[in-house]
This record gives structure tokens, sequence and C-alpha cells, in this order.
């Protein structure tokens, strides 16, 4: 009799483990947080063309006295964060203008979620 028990509730928890589950999505996380506090720490991630390279966006960075964070080496990208008093979206605006500049976003804290949950 013990096997028997054995035996199915191995079954129950193989059948469990096999059960499809609903897939997580990534969504902003806005925990209360404005928009601007929500982008982390005021900073932009540039995407750029590698056909122009890198100098023009960096020369930028370097004209708006932004702090160049991070450099994406797969993605030919980089993050740099934005001083204080300058404005965000006058930030944004001025880095999409730059020759070879493919996106320019804002750095941001994702969530992954069970579409279930809600």
């Amino acid at each position: 009799m013990n096997i028997r028990v054995f035996l199915l509730a191995c079954l129950a928890m193989l059948i469990a483990c096999a059960a499809p589950q609903p897939a997580a999505i990534a969504t902003p996380s806005m925990s209360g947080a404005q928009p601007e506090q929500q982008a982390a720490d005021r900073v932009l991630i540039v995407l750029y063309d590698p056909a122009v390279g890198a100098e023009p966006l960096l020369q930028a960075v370097r004209e708006m006295q932004a702090e160049l964070v991070y450099r994406y080496t797969n993605i030919n990208g980089i993050a740099a964060r934005i001083p204080p008093p300058q404005e965000m979206a006058q930030a944004i605006h001025r880095l999409e203008r730059v020759p070879g500049v493919l996106q320019v976003q804002r750095d941001q804290m994702m969530q992954l979620q069970n579409p279930a949950a809600h």
C-alpha cells in the first residue's frame, strides 16, 4: 500500500511540473514613483549606428556635461546620466538630433509580472 501512495504522489508531482505556466511579461515598474524619478537616476540609453560610430554621440555627451555611465559594445549604445539642471525632455531631443543616433530612451526598472495575477 505504501508503494502505491508513493508512486501516486510522484506521478502527481510530475504532472504538476509538466503543466504549462502562463508566461511572465516585462512591464515598467510604476510603484508610485513619478516618471522623472522612475528613470534610473536621470540616465538615458542611446543607441547609435555603427557605420557612423560613437564619436559624434560621445562629443555631444561631453558638451552636455553628462556622465558616461556605460558603453554597450554588443548593441552599439551608451548610458549617459544627464546633470540635474538640464530638462530630460530637452536632453532627449538634443541627443536624437546627433548624427548616427538611432534611439534615445530613459533607463527604467522593469519588473516581471505574471499576467494571471491581475
